[in-house]
């Protein structure tokens, strides 16, 4: 899989288990640049989640913090709790 498919392909997968949490989550997906997810915060701000790779592995970027492509269900969590605040 190329990289951006690779990207699509995890916040896709993410977007899936804030869905289950429940949390929502829009995903754009322009035709000139890559994905990014975004989710609604209690605020009323939309904040970006990114999936970048490094070093050969993929982390997912939210609000300046990395977190393990490789364990989505934590990172929605994560994500979902802090949102929520």
């Amino acid at each position: 899989m190329r990289p951006c498919e690779t990207r699509y392909a995890l916040l896709v997968r993410l977007a899936w288990e804030l869905r289950a949490i429940p949390a929502t989550a829009v995903l754009v997906f322009p035709y000139y640049a890559e994905p990014v997810l975004y989710v609604p915060c209690r605020d009323g701000r939309a904040e970006p989640v990114l999936a970048v790779q490094r070093g050969g592995r993929w982390l997912l970027v939210w609000r300046g913090g990395e977190l393990d492509a490789e364990r989505l269900e934590t990172a929605a969590r994560r994500i979902a709790v802090e949102a929520a605040a």
